[in-house]
């Protein structure tokens, strides 16, 4: 799960910087459209990129950590049984043979 998460938070080519990537283009294709709505669209796309990742990205840098250290944390003592004894060898018979 650590290396999916290593996906989408890798800082150059993870998703979420491909997502701040794709508001920021977006918000210069609105800013170059020129209409009035066209700059509120530019702007909201703008907040979007440089405010609401902060927040997700970090909670998500967060797990990966935690379950990165848990695959590397040193092995808990054993607490198996030990392992049964073999089995004795079958007993002679009055004829001499085994059973």
């Amino acid at each position: 799960m650590s290396d999916r998460l290593e996906e989408v938070t890798a800082a150059h080519d993870g998703i979420l910087a491909s997502l701040d990537q794709l508001l920021h283009s977006l918000a210069a294709v609105y800013d170059g459209l020129g209409g009035p709505a066209d700059r509120h669209i530019a702007a909201r796309m703008r907040y979007l990129a440089e405010h609401r990742p902060g927040p997700i990205t970090a909670d998500l840098l967060h797990t990966r950590a935690e379950l990165a250290d848990r695959t590397t944390a040193p092995a808990r003592p054993c607490t198996a049984l030990p392992a049964a004894a073999p089995p004795a060898a079958p007993a002679p018979t009055a004829s001499g043979r085994n059973r």
